[in-house]
């Protein structure tokens, strides 16, 4: 029995596998939860888990960027979770922020820079508004101390053409918003102060109301599903944030590892989906058409494992990177994902 230890942010997806119902075959995990943010922080840091759920946009920066001895990761076509973190946007009602081309010369703050959810945003800015990564001013939330841009030295090394502060740390997003310090911002409310983490906090909050706040208002008031039903139609896709790595010392070593935790997270999820239309009829009392709803127009499956089914997602993921400065060179899918699930 292979002993390795497994970091990861709760997922209802995931859930199977935590509670014991699903095991890898010969493998067993010491799973450890923490929020994305305070995990990926950690992880950059220590690099001390043999398999971790981890930022896609960061796999890619730190493959240039590996220290000697870290970050030496082989990724698993694993896309457990969507890159709808930054539909929480809020903007200053004075801004002057009414529709996305609006965003043009904006102080808009993130909690990191290249974090996945970060890039999509951009990414999709620019694709249905025109408004270039190069257009607005950003400010990124975490110091520079705890940023996962600090750990991997996009300050010393400036993005050509885009203009990115760090806030100071006695700086928080929701109270600068407050002020129209900043124009907009996603993120102001920290995950890891509603989920707990063993690891270091990175994230602030100061204590701004955000509900009923007059100089406050979320930018989609109906969460994003418009906006993500138009990039669906338009790019046949939904952006994911996250993969699974693992080190690479395991995988020459017990190669077959690679394909049968893929195995275990797709065996998991679809037991997650098992359950989840079980209890469907528990508080809806018209289950069948919500679900029949997103099937139309996002498929049976929003979640989809594998090379085959993201290979375009991650395509324009991989590109965008690159365009913007993140990476110096364009990755390739056969270069950041293992051997043996490129046929996945």
């Amino acid at each position: 029995m292979l002993k390795l230890k497994f970091v990861s942010a709760r997922n209802p997806r995931l859930a199977p596998l935590l509670d014991g119902t699903v095991k890898p075959e010969n493998i067993e995990l010491d799973i450890v939860l923490s929020p994305p943010g305070e995990l990926f922080y950690h992880n950059l840091l220590h690099d001390d888990f043999d398999v971790s759920e981890m930022s896609m946009s960061e796999c890619l920066i730190v493959r240039e960027r590996n220290e000697a001895g870290k970050w030496k990761w082989s990724g698993l076509p694993v896309f457990l979770s969507k890159a709808f973190l930054w539909f929480n946007l809020m903007v200053n009602t004075g801004s002057g922020i009414q529709r996305g081309e609006d965003f043009k010369g904006k102080r808009v703050a993130i909690p990191d820079f290249p974090m996945t959810a970060a890039l999509w945003m951009r990414i999709m800015f620019k694709e249905l508004f025109g408004v270039r990564t190069q257009d607005i001013h950003w400010y990124v939330g975490r110091g520079k101390r705890k940023s996962h841009g600090g750990i991997v030295g996009l300050y010393r090394e400036p993005l050509p053409g885009i203009s990115l502060r760090w806030l100071t740390e006695d700086q928080t997003m929701d109270v600068m918003l407050d002020k129209g310090e900043l124009d907009a911002a996603f993120g102001i409310v920290p995950r890891s102060d509603h989920e707990p983490s063993p690891f270091e906090k990175v994230d602030r909050y100061g204590g701004t109301r955000i509900e009923g706040n007059p100089r406050l208002r979320k930018f989609f008031p109906d969460g994003g599903r418009n906006i993500t039903t138009e990039y669906y139609r338009k790019s046949g896709f939904l952006p994911s944030n996250h993969i699974i790595v693992v080190q690479q010392r395991i995988l020459e070593e017990h190669p077959w590892v690679a394909l049968e935790l893929y195995k275990t997270f797709q065996r998991s999820k679809e037991i997650a989906y098992e359950r989840a239309k079980a209890m469907l009829g528990t508080y809806l009392l018209f289950e069948a058409e919500d679900y029949k709803r997103q099937a139309e127009c996002f498929g049976s499956d929003p979640y989809p494992l594998g090379i085959k089914q993201n290979q375009k997602m991650l395509e324009v993921l991989f590109r965008s990177s690159y365009e913007e400065g993140l990476t110096k060179k364009h990755a390739r899918i056969e270069d950041v994902f293992y051997k043996t699930t490129l046929k996945t």
